[in-house]
């Protein structure tokens, strides 16, 4: 009998991600950079929405990202964050990180561009309707930036 749970496969699921998101931020040699950023953004939204709805983000990702997705997550009734607006969101990404030592670095897209990015790749895993529900937690002007 054959097993569903293979390391090499939850690697190769990563790193086949973790790929595409570098060359869609137009980093493709800065995998641990694009690692960093995908955690800023991710533990941004996560602090941010309904618990339900992490649970509905952490389902279809790889199993490395669910791990990253929910490090340091402490369990509350209602998200600790409460940003309205893009520009508090850029500066909660941009305080994740520098906490993980990644401050200074000459991205060529904007915070805002890396955000949509990054949220849009979710594309990958998840279906329109899971995005949606996701979406409709977000301040709108981070709504407008999932296509």
């Amino acid at each position: 009998m054959e097993s569903n749970l293979s390391f090499n496969k939850f690697a190769k699921e990563a790193y086949d991600y973790v790929n595409e998101l570098a060359r869609d931020l137009e980093h493709p040699e800065e995998k641990d950079r694009v690692l960093t950023i995908w955690r800023a953004v991710m533990h941004t939204i996560r602090d941010r929405i309904h618990l339900g709805e992490s649970f509905q983000i952490i389902d279809p990702l790889p199993m490395i990202f669910k791990g990253i997705y929910v490090e340091n997550w402490k369990y509350t009734e209602k998200p600790p964050k409460d940003f309205s607006s893009i520009e508090e969101m850029k500066t909660e990404v941009k305080q994740i990180q520098a906490q993980y030592g990644e401050e200074d670095f000459p991205w060529k897209k904007s915070t805002e561009e890396i955000i949509s990015i990054t949220l849009n790749s979710l594309k990958k895993f998840m279906s329109d309707d899971q995005l949606h529900h996701i979406k409709d937690q977000l301040p709108k002007e981070v709504k407008e930036l999932v296509s």
